[in-house]
């Protein structure tokens, strides 16, 4: 009887996990022709979820989930359409019958209305914030959200939080969030032996622009900035802008511009070095997020950055802007 008990009470609880675990999304569109298929793709691990076809500025997706809580993309092939869902296993819509489809109103997901409040609880006039109130905020976020992958999206790849920071809140996470495959990218990232502030940069040699190999260390001994950016990130090449006002104005006082790039495409990345005529050391090892100096130092996100002191040792991370030029003024002067 016992036996019996424990086999129905496991069939119980595999057909309740499924059906949590079960999705569904309707919506409805505006633009998109009769016949043109959506794709639904995990944006942690890359994987195809599932597709649909469009008909009559409607669409219905049916599927099973691997985890409770998934960070998705929904685009056409063309990737002219697009929308960023925060799936889960629950009914969902999308409204895009009046809008642009990446402006489509969704509705029934708690983490998808979650990520909203993201604009409003934390990047609310983010251009005007120091980066340690910003940091602040966030933290605040995920202390507030332990159990909502939103709060682990946060931590992944972070370039205002510590690597102690980012552990510490880690362990914040509820068990689901924490065994997801974003939350499984964080453990990995945190097993990582990473230079943080206070410590010994690290070296490497990376080809130039003339794939001659060049050591990191021969370009340091001065305070130096290591930029990591591609020629394909919009942000980046904002940050060039900044990066070629403060190199003219502090180089002559012993600023030293490192800039490693993530590009896979030379051509795409000397081009975007001539077109922006960027003076100083241009490094890649051409291999995308691969390379081995972004593995070493944990960046996983882009425009990012390291200042180091004419001794090595780091002194602070991903500055921008107002604060980047701060922190030069403070360490030459």
């Amino acid at each position: 009887m016992q036996r019996f008990l424990l086999i129905i009470i496991c069939f119980y609880s595999l057909n309740l996990s499924a059906q949590q675990n079960k999705f569904s999304l309707t919506g409805k569109t505006s633009n998109i022709e009769d016949g043109t298929y959506l794709f639904l793709r995990d944006l942690v691990t890359g994987k195809f979820i599932d597709s649909t076809k469009v008909e009559n500025n409607n669409f219905t997706m049916n599927t099973k989930l691997e985890e409770s809580m998934m960070y998705s993309m929904l685009f056409t092939k063309d990737k002219k359409n697009f929308k960023e869902l925060w799936i889960e296993g629950s009914k969902m819509t999308l409204d895009a019958s009046n809008t642009n489809f990446s402006d489509a109103v969704v509705d029934g997901s708690k983490s998808q209305d979650l990520s909203k409040k993201i604009r409003s609880e934390v990047h609310a006039n983010i251009v005007d914030l120091p980066q340690d109130t910003i940091k602040k905020r966030e933290i605040n976020f995920i202390k507030k959200y332990p159990n909502s992958l939103v709060s682990a999206y946060f931590l992944q790849g972070n370039r205002r939080m510590t690597h102690q920071e980012i552990k510490e809140l880690y362990l914040t996470l509820s068990t689901d969030v924490r065994d997801s495959a974003l939350g499984q990218k964080i453990a990995n990232f945190l097993e990582k032996d990473m230079p943080g502030i206070g410590e010994k940069y690290k070296d490497f040699q990376v080809p130039n622009k003339k794939a001659e190999l060049q050591k990191i260390s021969d370009l340091t001994g001065k305070l130096t900035l290591i930029q990591f950016w591609s020629s394909t990130c919009e942000g980046s090449l904002k940050m060039n802008t900044t990066l070629k006002k403060v190199y003219d104005k502090y180089h002559s006082q012993g600023l030293n511009i490192i800039s490693i790039s993530k590009d896979n495409s030379k051509t795409n990345w000397i081009n975007e070095i001539n077109e922006d005529n960027l003076s100083w050391s241009q490094l890649s090892n051409l291999e995308g997020w691969e390379g081995e100096v972004f593995k070493a130092y944990g960046i996983s996100s882009i425009p990012s950055n390291v200042l180091i002191d004419k001794n090595g040792i780091i002194i602070s991370k991903n500055l921008m802007s107002n604060e980047l030029e701060n922190k030069i003024n403070q360490n030459l002067n």
